[in-house]
């Protein structure tokens, strides 16, 4: 399991004020950190995962008392039918040559994963449905706001903090009509 750093409690902080979330999908579970807050503001919450070992412990140690569907996955790739009024992640985005550790190498400009699991969200969100990611100043940031104007989608910054060499960002997006 991903440990809960800076981004995660960014995201958690950011989400605070956010009391119905309806039906709720988070892909890459992390610490569960997130799903805390997410389970008692949400109507119906699934939560993804590309490693199955995160699900497994998870499930086991749910010491959170979750009412949560857990998937294997990459990037909510496998959902096909379902729709969701929320969509939340905290997606690798360190720039790396390649891709060895799944939890924080988010691709060559740190931006491809991000990029994979909003094209994922696209088109699983509802109609004014929202979607909430965390984004480095580490990454692309230029490439990532442009494919979502490009997919006509609006966005905005809800919080953004300094931590060492970087930014971290926590974005808020919305299909425009």
């Amino acid at each position: 399991m991903y440990l809960p750093a800076e981004d995660t409690f960014l995201l958690i902080r950011g989400l605070d004020s956010y009391n119905n979330l309806g039906k709720v999908l988070e892909i890459g579970l992390g610490s569960g950190k997130v799903a805390e807050l997410i389970n008692e503001r949400s109507e119906f919450y699934v939560g993804c995962d590309i490693n199955f070992n995160v699900l497994k412990e998870f499930k086991t140690k749910n010491v959170f008392n979750l009412k949560i569907d857990l998937v294997c996955c990459d990037s909510a790739s496998c959902f096909r039918s379902l729709s969701f009024d929320t969509i939340i992640f905290n997606p690798p985005y360190l720039p790396s040559e390649s891709i060895e550790d799944i939890t924080i190498d988010g691709g060559y400009e740190g931006c491809e994963v991000t990029i994979a699991f909003l094209k994922n969200s696209f088109r699983l969100l509802k109609v004014n449905g929202l979607i909430f990611f965390i984004a480095s100043t580490l990454s692309n940031l230029s490439k990532i706001t442009s494919f979502l104007k490009e997919n006509n989608f609006s966005y905005e910054e809800i919080l953004r903090e300094k931590f060492l060499f970087e930014h971290i960002i926590l974005y808020k997006c919305m299909k425009l009509a």
